[in-house]
């Protein structure tokens, strides 16, 4: 897969990531998720599988840009600096810098009733990261789909990458699940999303996926 660049982009979250970083980052994950037998991605659901992607492209970041991946489960942010991988839990919990990462499969037309293997984009409708509290301000987000290639099952790819750092409370929905076993959770609203849509970083170098990805995001290229 090639990838339309934003060459533009550059930050420091305790350490620097660049556009090439983030590039070779989506090159070695997605050559990793090609790795994995069809049947894993046939036998887990969506959540799961962007679990796996974030994963897997969270080592890639780490280890082209010397950061590392939050030392405990539940940490926040995704990526922290070096000198943080010693400290205590306590302090991996809520790190002060760092980079957060997202990864979605997007939403499709209800009722399209599509199965691992199947592409999504023609039915996208569209994308919503979410989050477990709405104090999420810095995101790096990621979009799949099921991506046609040489294979025989057509295997998850990262389709795009986006980036802001000036959500707001506001930018994200009511959280749900506060009641009984389930997984708290909140969902980007519109104002979020545009502003992500601004950030973009990387978007898969083909037409259907580009328009389709300024059209739910309001992606506006100068």
């Amino acid at each position: 897969m090639t990838y339309k660049m934003n060459q533009q982009f550059n930050i420091y979250c305790g350490f620097s990531v660049n556009s090439q970083h983030i590039e070779t980052a989506l090159s070695q994950t997605n050559n990793i998720l090609e790795t994995l037998p069809s049947t894993l991605y046939k036998s887990i659901d969506y959540k799961t599988t962007s679990s796996i992607i974030g994963s897997i492209f969270c080592e890639s970041i780490a280890n082209v840009t010397g950061a590392i991946v939050n030392p405990i489960e539940k940490g926040h942010p995704d990526l922290i600096p070096e000198d943080g991988k010693n400290l205590s839990e306590e302090l991996l919990r809520n790190y002060p810098v760092g980079l957060e990462v997202k990864c979605t499969v997007g939403n499709i037309t209800q009722g399209a009733n599509l199965r691992a293997g199947q592409t999504r984009i023609q039915l996208l409708t569209g994308i919503t990261w979410q989050a477990h509290h709405r104090e999420v301000r810095e995101l790096l987000g990621l979009v799949w789909d099921f991506v046609k290639g040489t294979h025989e099952f057509n295997y998850p790819m990262i389709t795009a990458a986006f980036y802001s750092n000036d959500l707001v409370v506001e930018d994200w929905g009511e959280i749900s699940g506060t009641e009984g076993r389930n997984t708290k959770v909140t969902g980007m609203k519109v104002s979020g999303r545009i502003k992500m849509g601004k950030g973009w970083i990387a978007l898969f170098n083909n037409e259907e996926y580009i328009k389709a990805y300024q059209k739910v995001l309001k992606i506006n290229f100068k």
